[in-house]
């Protein structure tokens, strides 16, 4: 039986069901954490128009829609995730008011993302934040990153909180719902793109000072139509452009170090997810390493090297390659590998590329926008996630407080893409 109809299973007989735990489950259980801003938590900020519900009414919506989500049920037991058929809210559902001032809500978030989760019971929260508007109130929605990665926030996010099915699903990768086929070639160019973060020097390799476990938080928003503009002026694809701002603005802050490598190193996590996996419990994504020229040229220079930086993003074979090596790799290769790549030496940014498909609401009052939050481990000076939701786009920006210049990163990333667009 596989993870959904294990899930169903749970549902219609009210007994246990159980889904395997990846090897990236199992390694980012382990992830080292030094401070509460290292814990490995990623999340949404739902910002929601209208009068806020109060805590029960949220807590009776999410119980009736709990059997859609086997995740929010999922307890790790060794190399399986149990799927619980039922769950008390109690300590999962939670309120909070908020001073009523403009920059409240983003300082709540940055201090909630690390806070405990759960002990007991799975290891998410949904936090109802109201006060910091006359008008509206916003839904945090957190939760360790071994129990589900962006594709199963996704998931969770639609089954909650969207009752549209005519979108497809946003958390599986539609071009492996059929399963190409794979040369040895194609083996071997997915392994070096998978173990290339491994071995190569990363920007802050030369900073003496090192890395901290504090972390700051920002996020700038702009209309999609004005990224899509510059990729298609350019004949290349949004997430193109997305990685190219990142580029362009690290090259420029980079310029502040010792030394910077002649390329800006990346990794980026690849959705290995089929159709008909949305639900399931845990990670199915894997880094792949990529690097864009990082010495100086101009802007539009940059965005017309960084395609065949990417390539290998974008193959559907490499895709399906790096899918049927990571069912292979050992939890403990994967935790050696994921320790090695955010090491001082080979550190890069982490950045991830997300689209929200279906249109939220909470019983009639729109989701207006969404605001990701993302996670930078420990080695890792400096982490992206960009989501597309109905007509913006934001990019949250998590950045080591040590590491110089980093403040900077979202309105050198915003002015690189209005300068193409």
């Amino acid at each position: 039986m596989n993870e959904t109809g294990a899930a169903t299973a749970a549902r219609t007989t009210g007994e246990r069901a159980s889904a395997p735990r990846m090897s990236m489950d199992r390694a980012l259980g382990t992830a080292p954490v030094i401070s509460p801003a290292t814990r490995p938590h990623v999340g949404m900020v739902l910002h929601c128009a209208g009068a806020p519900p109060n805590l029960e009414q949220v807590a009776a919506h999410v119980s009736a829609r709990l059997p859609l989500v086997p995740a929010l049920r999922s307890l790790p037991v060794r190399s399986r995730w149990r799927i619980e058929a039922d769950l008390d809210l109690e300590t999962h559902v939670v309120e909070q008011r908020i001073a009523p001032d403009p920059g409240s809500l983003e300082a709540a978030v940055g201090e909630l993302i690390g806070a405990p989760l759960p002990e007991r019971g799975p290891a998410w929260q949904l936090h109802l934040l109201h006060g910091h508007t006359e008008d509206g109130f916003a839904l945090l929605y957190r939760a360790h990153h071994s129990l589900q990665d962006g594709g199963g926030i996704l998931h969770t996010l639609e089954a909650l909180f969207s009752g549209d099915t005519e979108e497809p699903s946003s958390a599986s990768c539609p071009a492996l719902a059929e399963t190409p086929r794979v040369s040895l070639r194609d083996m071997v160019t997915a392994l070096g793109a998978i173990l290339g973060g491994t071995r190569r020097a990363g920007t802050w390799a030369s900073y003496p000072a090192g890395f901290s476990g504090e972390r700051t938080y920002g996020w700038c928003t702009v209309p999609i139509d004005r990224v899509r503009r510059a990729a298609r002026a350019q004949g290349t694809t949004v997430n193109d452009v997305y990685l190219a701002g990142l580029a362009h603005a690290l090259a420029q802050t980079s310029q502040r170090l010792p030394s910077a490598p002649p390329a800006v190193p990346f990794l980026v996590p690849v959705n290995l997810r089929r159709p008909g996996e949305e639900s399931a419990p845990g990670n199915r994504v894997v880094l792949a390493s990529i690097a864009i020229p990082g010495e100086q040229c101009h802007a539009e220079e940059r965005l017309a090297l960084t395609p065949s930086a990417t390539r290998v993003l974008k193959s559907v074979r490499l895709r399906e390659a790096m899918r049927r090596i990571t069912a292979l790799t050992p939890a403990t290769a994967m935790t050696g590998a994921l320790k090695r790549v955010t090491r001082p030496a080979h550190a890069a940014t982490l950045a991830s590329n997300l689209v929200l498909r279906r249109r939220l609401d909470f019983q009639g009052a729109p989701v207006t926008h969404i605001a990701p939050v993302m996670w930078a481990p420990l080695g890792i000076p400096v982490a992206t996630l960009l989501l597309t939701y109905q007509d913006t786009t934001t990019v949250s920006f998590v950045t080591d407080a040590a590491m110089p210049g980093l403040d900077e990163l979202p309105d050198l990333w915003q002015a690189a893409v209005a300068s193409w667009s």
